[in-house]
């Protein structure tokens, strides 16, 4: 595994938090969208594009963001089925990902290319007032080996949690807070060529407005450290 620094991103999942972090990381990289899902009405309230639009998330968002940056921006309409996904023309020159999707199988299988690529990703996620993000740094780093991400685990790692329900609805400000948390840990590798110096894991609660790094679940990865 070499570290180095990202020139294409491949965006897994164009909902909610989405539409908060390609804004920032489509200034700076090229981007490819990968949805198959489409905007509707009921999601309005953090999910933006869906007061005007009713069709395809990667394509729209794609769209709507093409004129405002001079990086390429591509779309692939389809649900993230598997690691095929690296056999489309549009996933050519990817070599980071970000995992924005609401399901633990789907984050599997992220972690699955990461491995069978060798590149890293930040999955992020939230609940109804908390964003958080992981890193998934193949060889060194999974955070399915130090967390528990079973199917019923609760939000933000998994929506299909039955104490996830509609009850609890995702917002607009936790969908921010999780593309935050993300955010601030590709800085993290940015600034830094050192494993020892990467954070893992960053959450932000809007209810006790900070932002801790999680250290006790690295303790089995000695060669990464948590800074922040």
């Amino acid at each position: 595994f070499t570290m180095k620094q990202p020139t294409k991103i491949a965006i897994i999942g164009a909902g909610g938090i989405t539409c908060h972090l390609l804004p920032i990381l489509s200034l700076d990289y090229d981007t490819v969208l990968i949805d198959g899902d489409k905007f509707e009405p009921h999601n309005s309230t953090r999910q933006f594009p869906a007061l005007r639009f009713n069709g395809n998330k990667a394509k729209i968002l794609a769209s709507m963001q093409m004129s405002r940056t001079s990086k390429e921006i591509q779309d692939i309409p389809h649900y993230l089925e598997g690691p095929s996904i690296v056999n489309n023309p549009c996933w050519q020159g990817v070599d980071f990902i970000f995992g924005c999707v609401d399901n633990n199988q789907s984050r599997k299988i992220i972690v699955d290319i990461c491995d069978r690529t060798d590149i890293p990703a930040i999955m992020c996620g939230n609940d109804t007032e908390m964003g958080d993000a992981h890193l998934v740094l193949p060889g060194y780093y999974d955070p399915f080996e130090h967390r528990d991400f079973g199917p019923m685990t609760k939000a933000p790692f998994s929506c299909t949690s039955d104490e996830n329900a509609e009850s609890a609805p995702q917002t607009s400000a936790a969908n921010f807070l999780a593309a935050a948390c993300g955010i601030h840990i590709l800085a993290s590798w940015r600034r830094v060529n050192n494993y020892k110096n990467i954070i893992v894991h960053s959450m932000m609660d809007s209810r006790s407005q900070s932002q801790r790094t999680r250290l006790r679940d690295v303790e089995k990865v000695p060669a990464i450290a948590v800074t922040g």
